[in-house]
């Protein structure tokens, strides 16, 4: 009995000692072996990787506004200079103001389009400035193609840019719509280029047309001037070879009624001319006083009939159109000292 009981304590020693070893091995097992510790890591890697994901989406997504937001302000700012430069066209010159300034619009569009290649994490409204962006470009290049064609622009152009203007003002439509913090309108003419280009393609033609017209007035003008200058200096140098003559029927010829009647045809008469006599003349200034109207000035030459001397004597005549015999006639003279 003693033996048995002595057996059995024994054995009860090595079932505690199992134990006890069972434990402390368990106890003793490495931290990363235990399964909470890959649970709560793989917790906090992911929550760390949805942050930064937060972080860079956000961070993406007021990049873009500031991009689009940019972009269509300074859209907005060219068109109101262009809309100014619009209502100013009235000549070639300030149409080409305008011109320029379509092509610096240009130049904007295409800097705006590579800032757009840095939109990231592209929501709605980044699409939408993307859409805009190349349908504006689409309109403001084709207009650009018509407008260094501007006087052969016609109805069937306008409505070939007018398809385009409804497309891209659509998609400015969508793109305000939809990003609410663009807060700026586009002017009125911003699509409106095509009715721009219409009114212009008028005004140069017409500016065109007119200066051709002053042109040739003013060509007809110099040639009629030119023409009636030779008329009246020839009237007089015929009126004063008549008075070298002393042919007083000729002389009327070259002169109005009034001044025939105020002229002393005596001194054609040889004893007024015994002593001397007029034997040449020089014309020596032709001047326009006003339309009809020239003063002709010359120097007329006497000579003594014995050939002692000679002296000059200055005519100044005023030589008028007579529209009732259209010809020109010496309405007055006098005589003075030489020219």
């Amino acid at each position: 009995m003693k033996k048995e009981l002595i057996k059995k304590d024994e054995n009860n020693e090595l079932t505690d000692s199992a134990q006890t070893n069972k434990v402390s091995n368990k106890k003793s097992k490495p931290i990363y072996k235990k399964a909470w510790f890959w649970i709560g890591l793989f917790i906090s890697v992911s929550v760390i990787i949805m942050a930064i994901f937060v972080a860079l989406y956000f961070g993406a997504q007021s990049k873009n506004r500031q991009i689009i937001s940019k972009g269509w302000f300074e859209i907005i700012e060219k068109n109101k200079t262009l809309s100014q430069l619009a209502e100013k066209i009235e000549s070639q010159e300030t149409y080409d103001s305008y011109s320029s300034e379509l092509k610096k619009l240009a130049l904007l569009i295409d800097e705006n389009k590579f800032a757009s290649q840095k939109l990231q994490y592209k929501q709605s409204d980044a699409k939408k400035y993307d859409n805009f962006i190349n349908e504006y470009q689409k309109y403001i290049n084709q207009s650009i193609f018509y407008s260094e064609r501007i006087k052969e622009y016609t109805d069937s152009d306008k409505e070939k840019l007018k398809v385009l203007s409804e497309t891209a003002r659509m998609s400015a439509t969508d793109l305000k719509n939809d990003a609410k913090y663009l807060k700026d309108e586009m002017p009125s003419s911003t699509f409106g280029i095509q009715d721009i280009l219409f009114e212009a393609n008028k005004v140069i033609l017409t500016s065109e047309l007119s200066a051709k017209t002053k042109l040739l007035a003013e060509q007809a003008a110099t040639a009629k001037d030119n023409l009636d200058k030779k008329s009246a200096e020839n009237t007089a140098g015929n009126f004063l070879n008549a008075f070298l003559a002393g042919n007083a029927p000729l002389m009327r010829q070259y002169m109005t009624e009034a001044y025939q009647k105020e002229y002393d045809f005596n001194q054609l008469s040889a004893e007024s001319r015994t002593t001397t006599y007029p034997a040449s003349f020089r014309i020596l200034n032709n001047q326009k006083l006003e339309d009809g109207k020239y003063k002709v000035q010359a120097n007329v030459l006497f000579k003594f009939r014995d050939g002692s001397s000679q002296y000059i004597v200055g005519y100044e005549m005023n030589v008028i159109y007579d529209s009732n015999q259209s010809k020109w006639l010496i309405n007055s003279s006098k005589e003075g000292s030489s020219f």
